[in-house]
């Protein structure tokens, strides 16, 4: 699941870049006062003069520029080779937007989905005493409860549902809906919402209580994650 949690990552990074990219050319596009506007040559008296025509509605309007001379239209047919740039760049994001956003959609569903191949282990400690120590095993979870104390433990029995489990451990977590959430995810590494992975980096710390959890191969004490200091 790693390797689709990365590939997700990376499309989803795409995507927001040429989302935004797409918007900025909007906003330039819109800018454009003649977006259909281009340049003529009209011969008057025996002279030639350049013009800007373009559509409006069902007529053709049209600006004197200037005689035909080298640079009299400079400014204009930049503009005009802009505009085309624009139109032919945002043609292109839209693909890249449609072709991209059904794939970043099946692989978000994919990374956020339960690995029920997946077996770990975690223990739930009250400051330094261990409350429950948690198996997952496919879609089992059982659960070692070694206090009953409400204030203890934050499981209600011995075996429960991947569901309930990562419900349990939601509560443990910083309230997905708030507003600043892209920018908390970001501070501890992660793009989307999922409760496991907020678990693994904080700890499930609160400022409520002195409950924290504790993953294998971690060598921490209660006084190295709480929030609050032990009494």
């Amino acid at each position: 699941m790693k390797d689709i949690s990365e590939l997700y990552s990376i499309l989803k990074d795409r995507y927001d870049k040429y989302s935004r990219e797409l918007t900025l050319v909007e906003d330039k596009l819109s800018a454009y006062s003649n977006p259909t506007a281009s340049i003529a040559v009209k011969s008057i008296n025996g002279n030639k003069y350049y013009y800007m025509q373009w559509r409006d509605g069902s007529k053709v309007r049209s600006k004197m520029l200037g005689r035909v001379e080298p640079g009299t239209a400079a400014a204009e047919e930049s503009s005009i080779l802009e505009r085309k740039g624009l139109l032919s760049r945002r043609k292109e994001l839209i693909k890249l937007i449609n072709i991209l956003e059904p794939k970043k959609e099946e692989l978000r569903k994919l990374a956020m989905a339960p690995d029920l191949d997946e077996e770990f282990t975690f223990e739930v400690f009250w400051k330094n005493e261990l409350s429950s120590r948690v198996s997952v095993h496919k879609n089992k979870v059982h659960i070692s409860r070694y206090t009953l104390h409400p204030i203890r433990q934050i499981f209600h029995a011995d075996t429960i549902t991947r569901h309930q489990l990562t419900e349990a451990l939601r509560l443990r977590c910083f309230e997905e809906g708030r507003a600043d959430i892209d920018t908390k995810l970001a501070a501890i590494g992660l793009t989307e919402y999922d409760p496991l992975e907020i678990i693994r980096r904080t700890h499930g710390v609160s400022y409520n209580d002195f409950i924290w959890i504790c993953f294998p191969g971690e060598n921490l004490r209660a006084e190295d994650v709480l929030v609050r200091k032990l009494v």
